[in-house]
């Protein structure tokens, strides 16, 4: 009994140490009648993923690396560009000791507002 006990403390302590990639999925959807350029969404300086453009009504979607975040808190950043040159960005969100709080971020960018969704299934 004491020995399965162990196996089970064992294991779980094993699967809770995120062997896999440390990061968090990212979902764009462009909500606008405009193709939007040099999208990026980062979680610091060396942790961003980008699309070169976004078609209206295209959703995108790829995962963020965070591997090499220093142990530090902070807010994810998204950058884009309309065709008319005007620049966008955004902060929002949470990681706490370069750890995603979350598996997946939702973000819906339409003229005047920027919607953004933590672990719920995008549309």
């Amino acid at each position: 009994m004491r020995y399965s006990s162990f196996l089970i403390t064992f294991f779980l302590i094993l699967n809770s140490c995120g062997f896999g990639k440390k990061g968090i999925d990212v979902s764009i959807k462009n909500d606008t009648n405009l193709t939007i350029y040099n999208v990026s969404i980062s979680a610091g300086i060396n942790s961003e993923v980008s699309f070169d453009s976004i078609s209206p009504n295209e959703t995108l979607i790829k995962f963020l690396d965070m591997d090499n975040i220093d142990r530090v808190d902070g807010s994810y950043l998204l950058n884009y560009t309309f065709p008319d040159g005007e620049n966008f960005e955004n902060s929002f969100g949470y990681y706490t000791n370069g750890w995603p709080n979350n598996y997946l971020i939702c973000c819906s960018i339409n003229d005047s507002v920027i919607s953004t969704m933590f672990d719920e299934l995008c549309d």
